[in-house]
């Protein structure tokens, strides 16, 4: 009885064994099973193609997890995840349709193919179109990275890696994405909608502080490859279709960045804003940009790359830029520094050509506003205006001419430079708004300051030096114009020391020399026309330089004056005698009888010589009578008090001509008239 009992039990037992067994192995089995069957469901269903290496689900929890799985998702573009989890419980096992309310995946990596994606036919509308408008509500991608890649063009363009991921689906197959990127890889987040039926993708793109590598990679064979170095912060409209590629609209900024243009052409800024920034099917433009606190090195060759180089601006507004030359290496240092602090605006001044306007300081600190243009075939012309340039402040060799110290000065400047592939000159004006000037040797030139100083100071207290045009000889611009500068102040002056009224009369305006004498009309105080134009000159040369004073000196001459002051006194005494003979009152008389007077000649001949006309052949009366009229004139009892007299009266007749032209009574100086031998010449001399 006992063995038979003993036999049950164990037979219980095995019976026992083998359910516990056989629900273990459903356990096991099923959810394996189960899985597959809704892998191989979801596949079919969504379209999309679900290469996992392992795959488990849950019974109790209803939740599908696919580990190590590669998504295929439409043609260029796949999703490689560690773990997807979606959850699809058994109450839909029986349902035509699955539905998964959220989808999330781990690790993800999504890789999209931009010469493929969207390219290639396909059903209208896609399967996975379809099933994300009607099965899926939502999912989110956990850390992962985003890689654009171009089939046509290398395995990777650029990769993106990101913190999270969301999208939400609708029924008009559009996904509503949203994405935050990782700060310490360069931090972005994107906005947008993707449409699944037009394959296109809008949104708002915002960068921070990203790597400007990353950025090239997405965009090569672009002015952007130029750049070596760069972190980028934008804000960026963007769209996408396969047709035509990615378009981005907004602004865009570039901080800590370095370019080579060229050989000759480097630059290092530390912002650059870009407003207005495009990019439409691999070509850019920008509306306005502004450059902060740059440092360029350029020669004259690299202008000629300018304009090409920045087609895409119409406007680039300067601020704090410095322009170097003779400098491969942009340091810190300020050494070659042509331009510094530079502010103002580059503008597209034509398909070809630039316009820069601006102001800078140029060496020592010499404020200088600029005004440029120059095109693609390396032709170009500046303007350049220094102000209050303080000669005590530049370096020795800037204010040493000819043995003179300047130092004390101030100048102004207008320069114009123009530039051809070939050849430079320049031409301009320099104003001395303080000069100072003394000989530091023995060996300084011959200038005489005090006449340099009153015949070329304006009525502003100004000096100004002519810079005739000349080339350009090949050295530094500052150094090349300094130098010209210098030249023209040497030249100008010595000429004004050894020829002052040259350079007097080229002030006056007039073509004709200025000379130092005028001429009268015999026994009157008038001057002769010929020498209207020089009084002229000298009042032009007066009113324009208040330093300069005039002497002259009234003469009379014994020979011209004496005898056509003789005529007036033998014409009045005449006019006496006939008024006395025909009894009329002498303001009645006006005119004599060519008779009468040549009797009335004889009358006086007889009474001065006392005795008659002489009788000499045949000769007639009238002839008698210019002699016997000549005798008088030579031998008239004339007063030399007449002739002083007359010297004087033409020097203030000449004193106020000048004061009525505006010259003031005191910058005139009359010497003691002077009766003279030969012409009676009026002397001006110079006062300084």
């Amino acid at each position: 009885m006992q063995a038979q009992s003993q036999s049950r039990w164990f037979v219980s037992a095995i019976v026992g064994l083998l359910i516990i067994l056989t629900l273990l192995s459903g356990y096991f089995l099923l959810p394996e099973r189960l899985a597959r069957h809704l892998l191989e469901r979801l596949s079919e269903e969504s379209g999309v193609e679900i290469l996992p290496v392992r795959v488990d689900y849950s019974l109790l929890s209803g939740e599908l997890v696919l580990k190590d799985s590669d998504l295929y998702l439409a043609p260029g573009l796949q999703v490689s995840a560690d773990e997807v989890r979606l959850r699809i419980p058994l109450s839909q096992l029986r349902d035509s349709s699955l539905h998964v309310d959220r989808l999330s995946l781990q690790s993800p990596y999504i890789n999209i193919d931009l010469d493929r994606l969207g390219r290639e036919p396909g059903i209208s509308p896609s399967p996975l179109q379809h099933y994300l408008s009607t099965s899926v509500s939502s999912f989110e991608l956990g850390k992962g990275g985003l890689f654009l890649s171009r089939s046509g063009q290398g395995p990777v363009a650029t990769s993106l890696a990101y913190q999270s991921m969301h999208v939400n689906a609708n029924n008009n197959g559009e996904l509503t994405m949203t994405a935050n990127g990782l700060s310490e890889k360069g931090d972005w987040s994107f906005i947008g909608m993707l449409e699944l039926g037009a394959v296109q993708l809008n949104g708002e793109l915002d960068i921070r502080n990203m790597p400007l590598e990353v950025i090239l990679r997405a965009f090569p064979g672009t002015q952007l490859e130029r750049l070596e170095q760069a972190t980028v912060n934008a804000s960026q409209s963007i769209v996408w279709n396969p047709e035509r590629g990615v378009s981005l609209e907004g602004s865009l900024t570039l901080t800590d960045g370095k370019m080579v243009l060229a050989d000759n052409q480097k630059l290092r800024w530390k912002e650059l804003e870009l407003f207005g920034f495009s990019y439409v099917q691999g070509e850019y433009s920008v509306v306005r940009g502004t450059l902060n606190r740059a440092r360029i090195f350029m020669d004259q060759g690299a202008l000629a790359l300018l304009p090409a180089q920045l087609s895409a601006l119409t406007e680039l507004e300067l601020n704090q830029v410095d322009v170097f030359s003779h400098s491969p290496e942009l340091k810190e240092s300020n050494e070659n520094v042509v331009l510094k602090g530079l502010n103002g605006q580059l503008i597209k001044a034509g398909e070809s050509s630039l316009a820069l306007k601006g102001t800078a300081y140029a060496r020592s600190g010499v404020p200088v506003a600029i005004e440029s243009s120059f095109d693609n075939q390396g032709q170009g012309q500046a303007r350049l205006n220094l102000r209050k340039l303080d000669l005590d402040k530049a370096p020795e060799t800037y204010r040493m001419v000819s043995g003179y110290n300047l130092a004390g000065s101030q100048i102004n400047a207008v320069m114009q430079v123009f530039w051809k592939p070939d050849s430079r000159t320049t031409k301009g004006r320099l104003t001395f708004i303080e000069f100072r000037a003394a000989p530091e040797s023995h060996s300084a030139a011959d200038w005489n300051v005090s006449l340099i100083r009153a015949a070329m100071t304006d009525n502003k207290g100004r000096i100004a030096v002519t810079v005739p045009e000349q080339a350009l000889p090949d050295e530094s611009l500052s150094s090349a114009l300094a130098g010209i500068m210098l030249d023209s102040i040497d030249n100008s002056f010595i000429r004004v020391t050894e020829n002052p009224y040259g350079y007097l009369a080229r002030l006056s305006g007039s073509q004709e020399p200025l000379t130092e004498s005028l001429d009268y009309v015999p026994g009157r105080p008038v001057l002769c026309s010929e020498s209207d134009n020089t009084v002229n000159q000298w009042i032009n040369v007066l009113n324009r330089r208040p330093a300069l004073d005039l002497s002259f000196q009234g003469r009379a001459s014994r020979k011209t004056d004496w005898e056509s002051l003789a005529q007036v006194e033998l014409e009045s005494d005449l006019l006496e005698l006939y008024s006395a003979l025909s009894r009329k009152e002498l303001e009645e008389v006006t005119e004599i009888p060519l008779q009468k007077r040549l009797q009335l000649i004889e009358q006086m001949y007889l009474r001065i010589h006392n005795r008659r006309l002489p009788d000499i052949g045949e000769e007639s009366q009238a002839k008698r009578a210019a002699r016997a009229e000549r005798w008088l004139l030579t031998n008239w009892p004339l007063k030399s008090e007449s002739l002083v007299a007359l010297a004087k009266q033409r020097a203030e007749t000449l004193k106020n001509c000048m004061n009525a032209a505006g010259v003031a009574s005191e910058r005139l100086h009359i010497e003691p008239a002077q009766v003279v031998e030969g012409p009676a010449q009026m002397q001006f001399r110079l006062l300084y």
